[in-house]
């Protein structure tokens, strides 16, 4: 890909006064936008193609909107996670992109080695980064034949002002809230360029929100919620493909005597492009790194929905062998940590496996009472605010091996919170195995280190280990046993 210059404010302004084109002729700005890849590489040789048929039509800039690793697990489980995935990118022809939570997973210097290997830009406003880390601009300006084009990021602050993630994996960073920092740096940015666009990893109610602000962008391409759109709110154009690559949106600005004559959108799907071949080869090099993913480990009887591996993964936390006979009475897993979408009927792989859990999750056991594990599921299903959502609640987030009741407030809102939550248990003591990310995060410090204990078990071993006990294979359960039940409902 032909690469565009990216200037610093200073230079902006420089060439900007003595840039000239020719007058009475139309030319096209192709900026294409991509979310929420999960390192969906497969996708990435057809990405190419399409690139490429854009730039015969005109200059192209290729940008993303966060998210691009954590979900296969030939990038994310390499001695140098996520680097393939960058060094895809660089050669598909990236120029700017912002970070999602995703980026954190494996915690800052991993993120640094990614950072580091980029040959595209990563901006983001409401980052600071330690010091003597890889220096992230809040923002930055393309010129495009005298078009100035302006590009800020920004990721979210969905968790108690930090992105959703492990605490640990960002105690390093600082982070000012998303929306806030979106909207001032939008007037900043639109005074010294032609068109603004903001690379949001906030999620869709929050850029709607934004704009509801009057921001001063043209166009929010976001991500982090995984919706399909693309519509108009209020004064700025707001798209988001989704995950995993299916589709990318393209706004077509069209340049007249030197300025902007229209723009215009559109959604493609990028299926039917042909595979780029230089690509689609860096692709199976990468997965000739490790053969071992596509080990068969058991199989599938039917199709298993998000719930039903949600519900394997729970068995698999209930029937592993933990020392001194521990055998949990309720094994808990947040639905959040699912990251398979289904497992089709057939044979299952360890790449199926890991892909279900690529943060290398690892298990706590220990005792709660039923008042405790009712008070952290209730307090998660609480959380947010209408001007701060959280995505991950107000809906069975926290599944478990024993069913509850979750009994929803009267509130005249479309999504109620919850007064209280009710297992099918009786009330007292019970032996409890999760996933660390329930312990470390929903649940208060002083009770996971009075009756918790990690045990250095991952949950992708449980899972094996649980997948490899089903002689006739997995014959899924995709029912969901936490039951939301109104007050009317209980007359």
């Amino acid at each position: 890909m032909r690469k565009i210059a990216i200037f610093s404010a200073y230079m902006l302004l420089m060439a900007a006064a003595c840039t000239t084109t020719d007058n009475n002729e139309k030319s096209h700005i192709f900026i294409i936008s991509t979310n929420d890849i999960h390192a969906n590489i497969n996708s990435l040789p057809q990405l190419a193609t399409l690139v490429d048929e854009y730039e015969e039509r005109g200059e192209v800039i290729l940008v993303d909107s966060g998210d691009r690793v954590t979900g296969n697990a030939f990038i994310d489980d390499c001695p140098e996670p996520g680097v393939a995935m960058i060094e895809l990118m660089n050669e598909v022809g990236y120029d700017v992109v912002t970070l999602g939570n995703h980026e954190f997973d494996k915690g800052p210097k991993i993120l640094q080695a990614m950072l580091d290997k980029a040959d595209f830009e990563i901006v983001c406003a409401n980052i600071t980064t330690p010091p003597n880390y890889y220096d992230i601009e809040p923002y930055t300006y393309i010129d495009v034949n005298g078009i100035v084009i302006g590009i800020a990021g920004i990721v979210d602050t969905d968790n108690n002002g930090r992105p959703l993630g492990g605490e640990s994996a960002l105690a390093d960073f600082g982070f000012t809230s998303d929306i806030d920092c979106a909207y001032d740096t939008s007037t900043i940015l639109a005074r010294q360029c032609d068109f603004a666009i903001l690379l949001s990893h906030m999620g869709l109610t929050q850029d709607i929100n934004l704009s509801g602000r009057d921001a001063h962008y043209d166009w929010i391409a976001g991500g982090h919620s995984h919706d399909v759109v693309g519509h108009r709110y209020g004064d700025s154009y707001i798209s988001q493909n989704g995950k995993n690559l299916r589709y990318v949106t393209i706004a077509d600005i069209e340049v007249t005597d030197d300025e902007i004559s229209s723009v215009s959108y559109h959604r493609e799907a990028i299926d039917n492009e042909a595979a780029d071949e230089t690509i689609a080869a860096m692709v199976a090099e990468i997965k000739s790194r490790n053969p071992e993913l596509n080990t068969i480990e058991g199989h599938a009887n039917a199709l298993a929905t998000q719930d039903g591996v949600a519900n394997f993964t729970i068995a698999a936390l209930a029937a592993y062998p933990y020392a001194d006979g521990f055998t949990p009475d309720v094994s808990l897993y947040h639905f959040g940590g699912i990251r398979l979408t289904n497992i089709l009927p057939g044979d299952i792989t360890r790449g199926d496996i890991y892909n279900n859990d690529p943060f290398l999750s690892t298990i706590y056991i220990g005792e709660l009472t039923t008042e405790q594990m009712s008070e952290f599921i209730l307090r998660k299903y609480n959380s947010g605010t209408p001007d701060f959502p959280d995505k991950e609640s107000h809906y069975p987030y926290i599944r478990t091996s024993v069913p509850y009741t979750i009994l929803l407030g009267s509130e005249p809102q479309e999504r109620p919170d919850a007064t209280g939550i009710y297992f099918d248990l009786e009330e007292g003591i019970y032996r409890v195995a999760m996933c660390n990310y329930i312990a470390e995060n929903y649940i208060d410090a002083d009770i996971v280190e009075r009756q918790l204990r990690p045990t250095g078990i991952t949950v992708r071993e449980a899972m094996l280990h649980y997948l490899h006990s089903l002689d006739e294979g997995l014959t899924p359960d995709n029912n969901i046993y936490q039951i939301e039940v109104s007050p009317n409902e209980l007359e």
